[in-house]
């Protein structure tokens, strides 16, 4: 049975928006899964033998590809990886040679080999990427990777975030876990002056969050969140200057976990 680490809670959860990790500075992992959960089911990895990370996997010495399923199950799998690693995301990485890894939900990986193309790749966000400076590319939570005909014009992007990114002129689009782009005019939006997965904060102290459905919100906080003393961006969740961990779930909402028996504030290594 798994270990649950959850004690409380802020508010009630649905979903998280993705699986996801951290890894504390002795090398213990903890996972989160679709429900929002945080788990410790005795895995270990070492810190100072993690070559890459991104928001549901990372890679150890020795070309071991780790994944975390939507159920927070975490998975070692060993690929040949690509020495040098061109551009990297939520749930993809680009090689210099145009190879692309994509991981779905169920933490399976699948490889797609070298093409021009992606060597043509030139910014990252979280579920998508440029090719050659002008073509939107997403990568959907199910691993398909294809351009978009999205009207955002490519060198107006000023922010490449998570799921989201921003003109300009202050237009923040946002990218669901379809691949849907679309675009949110309607909402006041600052510079971006912290970026995790599917959460931002502006320039005016405003936490924003983006729903799996592409949904941009000014969500409820939880009483003990003062947005200012957030030190520590991940995935789908993030920590402030005590330590608290705060997890953005699939709709949109911001939920505190209090968590028993880990000290949160050795948090090495995060998901993002």
């Amino acid at each position: 049975m798994k270990k649950l680490l959850l004690a409380s809670l802020a508010v009630l959860s649905l979903n998280a928006f993705s699986q996801s990790y951290l890894i504390l500075d002795n090398g213990i992992t903890l996972t989160t899964d679709k429900s929002g959960y945080v788990y410790d089911f005795g895995n270990v990895s070492f810190p100072s033998k993690i070559t890459l990370k991104g928001g549901q996997y990372f890679v150890e010495e020795g070309g071991i590809l780790v994944t975390i399923d939507e159920t927070g199950i975490l998975y070692r799998k060993y690929e040949v990886i690509p020495g040098q690693i061109k551009g990297k995301g939520q749930n993809y990485f680009i090689s210099s040679e145009g190879e692309l890894y994509t991981i779905d939900s169920r933490g399976f990986s699948l490889y797609r080999e070298a093409n021009e193309t992606m060597k043509q790749a030139t910014n990252f966000g979280g579920n998508y990427f440029v090719i050659n400076g002008e073509q939107l590319y997403t990568v959907t939570s199910a691993g398909a990777v294809a351009p978009t005909t999205t009207e955002v014009k490519i060198p107006t992007i000023v922010a490449y975030g998570g799921n989201y990114l921003m003109t300009n002129r202050g237009v923040v689009y946002t990218i669901a876990a379809d691949g849907a782009v679309a675009a949110k005019p309607e909402m006041r939006v600052g510079v971006m002056t912290k970026k995790g997965g599917n959460y931002f904060v502006d320039s005016m102290g405003t936490l924003f969050t983006v729903s799996e459905s592409g949904a941009l919100i000014l969500p409820a906080l939880p009483i003990s969140l003062n947005v200012q003393s957030i030190t520590k961006l991940g995935s789908n969740y993030f920590l402030d200057a005590n330590s608290k961990l705060y997890l953005v779930d699939k709709d949109w909402k911001v939920l505190e976990r209090v968590i028993s028996g880990h000290d949160l504030s050795k948090t090495k290594i995060i998901s993002l």
